[in-house]
């Protein structure tokens, strides 16, 4: 997989945590009814700190987590204990192992596998491959991103602002990998549904760009709402990219501070604590194993 600070021990999973959004009802219901036959076990690759995860806690008896990095995982038990019933702490079991390998599971043995911003960081192909070894015949396959905040009340210049900072080489985005440009930049990029289809049947695409109503009605996965400039400069702390950034250039000013004050006085937003409305773009796939 591409280096990445999540991996990092030091990495501070619980800031990721309390700043991430989740993700909405209608999208897991939608998964739900997309699925077939029985819902015993449930696999969550490159599950972090169990934001999705927990989410289908109740739909199914147990629920395994894999992910590579030890912090994320430390910072899900103990979410767990904090927010999960007693009764239920028992049916969830996490395993330290990257998402293209985890033989803990045994083959044909999963009803249901899902990835919540999570897959780009793995070979996909050696990804889809352990995905259908895990799953029982005609299991689900389910994965969904969103990308990038639009704030509808900023217009471009927030836009380009962001593209500035998070996707240019000038700053951020020169920790981004070519492949990984295209994955975000096209919806997943064009190879993935090929890739699906030499495992996967059944496959669905649903999309929403924020600068294309249009698709709205097409997806379950919306999400809309306020966020400040604080709020989102926290956001921006819990990107990877961010963790890069600050590693490489210790004597350098915050990027999250450079990046929010330029968004603040370009947009003449007058403070940081003042809601502005967001949608972002998102994009999921829903597909069963052949």
């Amino acid at each position: 997989m591409p280096s990445t600070s999540y991996l990092d021990k030091n990495y501070k999973s619980t800031h990721y945590n309390n700043v991430r959004p989740s993700y909405p009802d209608a999208l897991i219901e939608e998964i739900l009814k997309y699925h077939h036959g029985p819902k015993v076990r449930l696999v969550d690759v490159g599950c972090g700190t169990g934001i999705a995860t927990v989410l289908f806690k109740d739909k199914f008896q147990e629920i395994i987590g894999v992910d590579p990095s030890e912090s994320m995982l430390e910072a899900f038990k103990h979410e767990i204990d904090k927010s999960v019933a007693p009764n239920d702490r028992n049916k969830f079991k996490l395993i330290a192992s990257p998402g293209e390998d985890f033989p803990e599971v045994k083959t044909n043995t999963v009803d249901m596998v899902i990835g919540a911003e999570s897959i780009h960081w793995c070979d996909m192909e050696k990804l889809f491959g352990e995905v259908s070894r895990v799953l029982r015949d005609d299991g689900t396959f389910a994965f969904w991103f969103y990308i990038q905040p639009e704030f509808i009340d900023l217009g471009a210049k927030a836009q380009e602002i962001y593209y500035k900072y998070g996707w240019s080489d000038q700053f951020m985005g020169k920790y981004l990998t070519s492949s990984q440009r295209e994955f975000f930049n096209n919806f997943g990029g064009s190879d993935l549904p090929k890739l699906l289809a030499k495992k996967f049947k059944d496959i669905e695409f649903h999309n929403f760009d924020p600068n294309n109503k249009s698709v709205a009605n097409r997806s379950s996965f919306y999400m809309k709402g306020a966020m400040t400039l604080l709020e989102f400069k926290e956001l921006v702390k819990s990107w990877s990219l961010y963790a890069s950034w600050m590693k490489n250039n210790p004597n350098e000013p915050d990027i999250a501070d450079t990046f929010i004050n330029e968004l603040k006085t370009v947009c003449s937003v007058e403070d940081e604590v003042m809601p502005l409305r967001v949608e972002w773009k998102t994009f999921h796939y829903l597909c069963r194993k052949m």
